[in-house]
């Protein structure tokens, strides 16, 4: 198995991504909303580059089924439903609803990798799920969504984590990428807690009074689902 890591959604060429396994990680916190949303009943999520495509996406669908949800720099878009808070999605909000959602960096990554062979949604939230899932991938591709086209260590030590639990169960060692390797390292080398106290994302959502956003999405393998992309829909259920 090869094991290779985008740093940010600007960084995906299509050579990266091409007939490849994919997972996409937005920690905090697109990919940890819509394992949540899913995991309460949710029927989809559709990913939309901008709040105007969402828009227009939303006019293929009743509108009773859908729900608008996304944000822009950490804002609630004006005029949606629900912004880009995991604790929002309760089942009484998204339970049976198609979830047209744009964010500034998770929902642009999803729609630079539909190349891929597969795309998959990986968070903390479902980590153990998402390594056993890739167990028997030949070319694994973990897609940091990262912050505003910068590298973001909470989704680089997602994927670390994601790593480290497949080299725990194969039986071979797999061939990582100089930036796997290097992950790998750090993640290895101090508690999670420790690594992330300086992370420039994570303290932005906590002084903007999302620390319980934060504290929610770092838990860790909390669901055993692995939501994947429907390549030709562009959705994701």
């Amino acid at each position: 198995m090869k094991i290779s890591i985008i740093p940010y959604a600007a960084a995906a060429r299509a050579e990266l991504t091409r007939g490849k396994t994919v997972v996409v990680i937005d920690v905090l916190r697109a990919t940890s909303v819509m394992l949540t949303a899913l995991a309460n009943g949710a029927r989809e999520f559709v990913p939309a580059i901008s709040p105007e495509e969402a828009l227009q996406k939303s006019l293929l669908y009743n509108p009773d089924d859908i729900l608008l949800a996304g944000e822009q720099q950490t804002v609630k878009i004006e005029g949606f439903q629900l912004g880009n808070s995991p604790l929002e999605y309760t089942p009484e909000k998204v339970k049976g609803k198609t979830i047209i959602m744009s964010t500034t960096n998770g929902t642009k990554a999803l729609n630079s990798c539909l190349n891929a062979e597969t795309v998959l949604i990986g968070a903390f939230l479902n980590a153990e799920a998402v390594a056993d899932k890739l167990s028997d991938k030949e070319d694994v591709v973990l897609f940091c969504s990262g912050t505003n086209n910068n590298f973001s260590l909470d989704d680089g030590m997602c994927a670390a984590k994601i790593t480290d639990e497949i080299i725990k169960h194969s039986t071979q060692q797999p061939e990582l990428s100089d930036f796997a390797q290097l992950l790998l390292k750090t993640y290895r080398s101090d508690s999670l807690e420790n690594i992330l106290q300086s992370c420039y994302h994570l303290n932005l959502l906590k002084q903007k009074g999302f620390e319980n956003d934060v504290t929610y999405c770092l838990q860790n393998s909390l669901y055993t689902m692995v939501p994947t992309m429907n390549l030709i829909s562009k959705s994701i259920q």
